[in-house]
């Protein structure tokens, strides 16, 4: 991708379990957003999903992490300008991932309608350099199903896997 990415470091997935009881975390990372509103640690963790019979399903999710409350903030807005950038490092977290789960479903949707529509827009505008070796899905909640990304339809939610599916 020709945006920037932060460096993200791995963090103990058990640095959770009080907070997230009973979630199956299979990764963790974090890093910093620096920018003129300051600096703010943000935290990926991608997580088992356990209500689907699929045993390869994962949601991937994010936030700034509230040290006083132990755990990620998703509706914080750092407003720092590096939006784009901290999508392609949680790109390269969940390319990563895939790469660590060659048959692992990763899904991610934004804690609001307007999160998730902007992940689209920013999705849409870089969707030619997504690698080859990915496949992207959209999720239409209405009808249940998941189809090829397009630009020019609203989706609730997306789905991300290696290509060999």
């Amino acid at each position: 991708m020709s945006v920037s990415t932060y460096d993200a470091e791995v963090i103990d997935a058990g640095s959770y379990k009080d907070n997230m009881p009973g979630i199956e975390i299979f990764d963790s990372r974090r890093f910093f957003s620096e920018g003129p509103n300051g600096r703010f640690e943000l935290r990926t963790f991608i997580a088992k999903v356990e209500t689907n019979s699929r045993q390869d399903l994962f949601n991937v999710g994010f936030g700034v992490w509230s040290e006083e409350l132990q755990m990620v903030d998703d509706m914080i807005q750092t407003r720092n300008g590096d939006f784009r950038r901290i999508l392609s490092t949680i790109a390269i977290i969940a390319l990563d991932f895939l790469q660590r789960y060659p048959f692992a479903f990763l899904f991610a949707e934004g804690s609001t309608r307007a999160r998730t529509r902007l992940y689209q827009r920013e999705i849409s505008n870089i969707l030619d350099e997504i690698p080859k070796e990915l496949r992207l899905y959209g999720f239409i909640k209405m009808d249940d199903i998941f189809i090829d990304f397009q630009k020019g339809i609203n989706f609730d939610g997306f789905l991300l896997s290696l290509r060999n599916h």
